[in-house]
């Protein structure tokens, strides 16, 4: 009969919380995978903020279910909305609606319990959700730029790229990607989804030394950033160069008029031409300005998405957990609350959008049958 194992022995294969043979990677504390309960669970986190952070989850959850429901129905039964844009802000609010349905209940009820009760199989399908729905927003808020990029920088391109069909190619591709960088660790390949009792919670482990955890928050920064930056600067610069170039007209016409006698055909024909020039310019000088509408609404979204997910990264890349705990939860709440947040923002920042909503409630008020071109 074999000796049992020294207490300061780490043996080769422990047991999971669920039973599943895990080897530990080199230096990984042997308690990770010891029985979690509500002695260890969440032990370095004040009660009351604990508490504080389930409570705002619920009202996130209902206020998310309830604003995200609504801007899909809005939004989709607007005949003048039909456009690319509103078919990726309905997606974002797609993914919103399935995180405020799914996720944050299940992290309400754990920060109230300090305990993971649900079973394995919810422990692997919790963090599925909860970081593919966070890909697809991130991935819709990166498609919306592109969208006003082609459109304004490159407009004949725009009607042949952005035709039905290929918007839901686009959305399904969405999709499909954020779904497939979370095969690595859920068939174990890179990193593996599991418990984790440092933060009381379902998420991405390492496995053997590797995981795809770091690279997800990190790309979740640099990937909409450079798109964001390329493509408003370039916006920006288009939008500038049409305002100086309906000045330069103005100025030209102004100067026409008065040196020029519309005697003869010529100079009649003439007059016409510089008049058609000048209004095509104040038309483009027109819509310029409403895209610039729309553009700052989607830049607060952005900046409103970067804001709520910087804490909660910044805790995650630098792995400091453990040392800063009432900014871990604080990030949750950050990244919970972007998921309820961008209703409330259509809303204040777009008059057309702000229509949608109450068209949706008052079906007579506001009749606008014209189709957008946009």
């Amino acid at each position: 009969m074999s000796s049992p194992t020294s207490s300061n022995e780490i043996p080769e294969w422990v047991m999971s919380p669920f039973g599943n043979n895990t080897t530990l990677d080199e230096g990984e504390d042997l308690k990770q995978f010891g029985t979690h309960g509500n002695d260890t669970v969440f032990s370095q986190y004040p009660p009351q903020l604990m508490d504080f952070a389930a409570a705002c989850f619920i009202v996130f959850a209902v206020v998310g279910v309830f604003g995200n429901f609504v801007s899909i129905l809005a939004l989709s039964k607007s005949q003048k909305l039909r456009n690319a844009t509103t078919a990726f802000i309905v997606n974002l609010c797609v993914a919103d609606l399935l995180f405020c349905g799914f996720s944050m209940p299940l992290s309400a009820l754990t920060f109230l319990e300090r305990d993971w009760n649900y079973g394995e199989v919810l422990c692997k399908l919790f963090p599925l959700v909860r970081y593919s729905n966070g890909a697809v927003s991130l991935f819709s808020v990166i498609a919306i730029t592109i969208n006003r990029y082609i459109l304004i920088v490159h407009p004949t391109l725009y009607r042949e790229m952005y035709k039905a069909r290929n918007i839901a190619i686009m959305i399904g591709l969405i999709w499909i990607s954020a779904l497939a960088l979370l095969l690595f660790p859920l068939f174990e390949v890179w990193g593996r989804l599991g418990y984790d009792p440092k933060v009381g919670t379902c998420t991405i482990l390492k496995l053997n030394g590797r995981s795809p955890k770091m690279t997800i928050y990190g790309a979740a920064f640099g990937l909409p950033s450079l798109v964001f930056l390329v493509c408003y600067s370039k916006i920006f610069w288009v939008v500038h160069k049409t305002a100086l170039k309906v000045k330069k007209d103005s100025i030209d016409h102004a100067t026409i008029q008065n040196f020029i006698t519309f005697s003869s055909k010529k100079c009649v024909f003439w007059k016409n031409y510089r008049h058609s020039q000048m209004e095509n310019a104040k038309i483009s000088l027109k819509r310029s300005k409403q895209e610039l509408k729309v553009l700052k609404m989607l830049m607060i979204i952005f900046v409103t998405f970067i804001l709520c997910y910087f804490p909660v990264s910044f805790v995650k890349i630098f792995k400091k957990e453990d040392d800063w705990p009432i900014l871990n939860i604080l990030g949750y709440l950050g990244v919970y609350f972007s998921n309820i947040i961008n209703p409330v923002i259509y809303i204040v920042m777009s008059n057309e959008y702000r229509k949608a909503y109450m068209q949706l409630f008052c079906p007579n008020a506001n009749r606008t049958p014209k189709s957008s071109v946009i």
